[in-house]
């Protein structure tokens, strides 16, 4: 049986370009060698092929375990601009080795030529400040608006955009911000996330401003925060952040800076794509930015917002920073975004790490269980943390032909070709050098990746094995 598990989404607004992933099982007698997904014209796609393992028992009454056990797949679709919403009928149809072809899907999408989102009606001003809410403790939500009252830059507007909280938040958020013109307050009919949140809220700025900042409902802004970062700003820059005090729940502080462990990097475009650096309510970033921004990539596995704006940000020209505490960061114990930090590893520290999995080899059982291990963890973060990258780098460049060249070197670690896994590699050279910090993330990236393409050459060799073992033990 052949069937969509991810499908596309039944409105889409491309802005510049966009895509996303789909993905399913096209079970056939014969092997599934791609996806096509047509609609006249508009839509493009290139294919990945995995293990269907989800439906592995599916391949014990199957005549050939190869095309059973391979059946599964993951598809890019590419969305161009339009230049007025139509809606269009789509077909995903997949392509097997003996000359057949089968359906899979058919549905109709309507794409969107103008943001869905209405702006929010601001006069004049210099700064958009964006807010994504969801049940805000009441005295937190009061001292992030009354730091945000109190800067010293005063051409500045506040949007606040609730993500479907309480009635009783609601009336909240009126008494707090009371008849002050300069807030703007917005509730989604549907609870998003944070992710999605951010999205509508950055949509909701108008064209005639020249920067975009972002705050949490519970940190505290210094005065000179705005006018400062902003003052940061050069012709080639894009985004201006800075560094934070970290707070604790009691008020307690428990660093002067973000960066006591981890290393700061915002030139290396290979270390912000691997682990970003730039924290979203430390950062202020131009208004000509949202075009390229919006809309936002699909959600793969745990994505942030602020991660994606500075890919962006940095693909365009520059990032600065302000080597300067300009808020407090409050850490709290149910925060939805914590800290991320880690320090460099020297080369002895990463020799006890390799030594340490050595007690794995000396039994037979023990070491086939560590890799059986090993295999399930790179493969999640194949389909949770790299094909992310690899959605980010196709939007990049889709939106952004012309994007910085050091920028453009960097995406080709996330190619999902054997030549990202020698680009991660490289890349891990150059960060050892330079002792910069990612945790590892490219040779995690790369162990995945490899492992994905590994487990495709095993199970076309040896599908039958691998079924038959596997049927002979649910029989068992």
């Amino acid at each position: 049986m052949s069937t969509l598990t991810q499908t596309l989404p039944d409105k889409i607004w491309p802005g510049r370009g966009t895509a996303c992933l789909i993905s399913g099982y096209a079970a056939n007698e014969s092997l599934l060698q791609g996806i096509r997904v047509q609609a006249d014209g508009l839509l493009s796609s290139s294919t990945l092929l995995q293990l269907a393992a989800a439906q592995i028992d599916d391949c014990c009454t199957t005549i050939s375990p190869r095309s059973c056990l391979l059946s599964g797949f993951t598809t890019l679709v590419k969305f161009l601009p339009v230049k007025q919403t139509k809606e269009l009928k789509v077909e995903v149809r997949a392509d097997f080795k003996a000359n057949q072809s089968e359906i899979i899907d058919q549905s109709t999408i309507k794409l969107m030529y103008e943001n869905p989102v209405s702006e929010a009606g601001i006069p004049g001003c210099n700064v958009v400040i964006c807010m994504a809410c969801w049940e805000p403790d009441e005295e937190h939500l009061k001292r992030q608006i009354e730091s945000i009252k109190a800067q010293t830059l005063r051409s500045w507007h506040c949007i606040i955009n609730d993500d479907a909280s309480s009635d009783e938040t609601w009336g909240r958020y009126r008494e707090i911000i009371g008849d002050d013109s300069r807030f703007s307050l917005f509730r989604n009919e549907n609870n998003l996330g944070f992710y999605r949140n951010f999205e509508v809220a950055l949509s909701r700025v108008p064209e005639n401003v020249d920067y975009v900042a972002m705050v949490d409902q519970d940190d505290d802004w210094y005065p000179e925060k705005l006018a400062t970062t902003v003052a940061a700003f050069d012709e080639d820059t894009m985004l201006v952040y800075c560094d934070m005090r970290i707070i604790d729940e009691k008020g307690t502080i428990i660093s002067e800076t973000y960066w006591s462990g981890r290393k700061n990097n915002y030139r290396d475009a290979d270390v912000l794509f691997l682990a970003n650096t730039v924290t979203g309510a430390a950062s202020v970033f131009r208004r000509n930015l949202m075009v390229d921004i919006l809309p936002f990539p699909q959600a793969v596995g745990e994505v942030f917002h602020d991660h994606w704006i500075a890919c962006v940000a940095r693909c365009r020209g520059k990032l600065g920073y302000v080597d300067q505490a300009l808020y407090d960061y409050y850490q709290y114990g149910n925060s939805v975004i914590g800290r991320c930090d880690f320090e460099a590893r020297g080369m002895g520290q990463r020799a006890m790490d390799i030594a340490a999995n050595v007690k794995y080899l000396g039994k037979a059982g023990k070491f086939k269980s560590w890799l059986l291990h090993k295999r399930l963890t790179a493969l999640n973060v194949f389909h949770h943390e790299y094909l992310r990258l690899y959605l980010f780098a196709e939007i990049l460049k889709i939106r952004l032909p012309n994007m910085q060249k050091d920028t453009e070197q960097g995406l080709r670690m996330f190619s999902v070709g054997w030549s990202a896994i020698f680009h991660l590699l490289r890349a891990h050279v150059r960060i050892i050098f330079r002792k910069e910090t990612t945790d590892d993330a490219e040779i995690r990236l790369a162990a995945a990746l490899f492992m994905f393409k590994l487990d495709r050459i095993y199970g076309r060799l040896f599908a039958g094995r691998i079924v038959k073992r596997h049927c002979r033990s649910l029989k068992n």
